[in-house]
């Protein structure tokens, strides 16, 4: 059986890869957020997916109910969609991937991944991904990215940059950028960190903060209004559940001050800085498969 259900092939202009993985490397939906925005506000046309029997152990990543608009009862599985959309004051143009990291077989999942790329030219691979961070809900969510090769430097920017050192068990995500490094595809993987202290809430500074960028880097024309709307909503809500907590409040108050100093110190740097090495430390902990320490980010 093929599991990868193409029901169209595109004819596209050396396109760029825009993807994010469901699960660990998706704290509070910030990444996977941002695909579904960008691709429901660009009218993105699916024409491929992933059939998920043979990639899920259902007991641990479990098919979720709901009713749908004419309130019919629905059973929906893990998905992997793939869209396209061709840009048309670009050069490149775009496929979208949203995915979730599967449970087995991954060789062959990445090797299905491969072949929706194969009669292209790849102009280049982005992944986007959010991770738990001592980042304070009430400012920007803080952007770092890595990349593949120094060519690709240019196209984020100013956005600070980071090396990951660590060695050891790694997830999809950096199993899928090892296996664009061997086909020669140059990848850019951009990391949004989200406050760790909220609990339960999609996190829309993360996505809006991605949904910015990638509009930045691709050149597309997208309406942020919409999305900056909510992620302001989304602060509104965060503030009122942090109220509710004097230890918490007087912590959130400690973040803001680390983080504006922090920032007030790289204004007045002549040179694009160093991510910050706490957010460097938290990557690491994110590739080596444990939340970021809480204790630790008091600190």
């Amino acid at each position: 059986m093929d599991y990868l259900q193409i029901t169209e092939r595109p004819q596209l202009r050396k396109p760029v890869w825009i993807g994010a993985f469901a699960g660990f490397t998706d704290a509070q939906e910030g990444a996977t957020r941002a695909i579904r925005y960008m691709t429901a506000h660009l009218r993105a046309t699916k024409f491929a997916s992933i059939d998920p029997e043979e990639f899920y152990d259902f007991t641990s990543v479990r098919p979720v109910a709901y009713n749908n608009a004419q309130d019919q009862r629905v059973i929906r599985w893990p998905t992997n969609d793939f869209y396209y959309w061709p840009d048309p004051n670009g050069a490149h143009d775009i496929i979208f991937f949203l995915g979730s990291e599967p449970s087995l077989r991954w060789r062959t999942y990445l090797d299905l991944l491969m072949r929706v790329m194969a009669p292209y030219e790849m102009d280049a691979v982005v992944t986007l991904g959010s991770l738990l961070a001592a980042a304070p809900h009430t400012r920007d969510a803080p952007l770092s990215g890595i990349v593949s090769r120094d060519d690709l430097k240019a196209r984020l920017h100013g956005l600070q940059l980071t090396q990951s050192s660590y060695q050891g068990p790694v997830g999809i995500n950096a199993v899928f950028v090892e296996a664009c490094k061997e086909r020669g595809l140059g990848h850019i993987n951009i990391w949004g960190h989200a406050a760790h202290y909220v609990e339960r809430m999609a996190n829309l500074k993360v996505t809006y903060a991605l949904v910015r960028q990638m509009r930045a880097m691709a050149g597309f024309d997208l309406p942020l209004e919409p999305l900056a709307r909510q992620a302001q909503d989304f602060e509104a809500e965060a503030t009122k559940a942090v109220a509710m907590s004097v230890e918490l409040s007087t912590y959130v108050k400690r973040l803001e001050q680390q983080f504006d100093g922090e920032m007030a110190s790289q204004a007045q740097s002549p040179t694009v800085p160093e991510l910050p090495r706490a957010f460097a430390e938290e990557i690491d902990k994110l590739l080596k498969g444990t939340e970021p320490d809480d204790d630790a980010s008091k600190n």
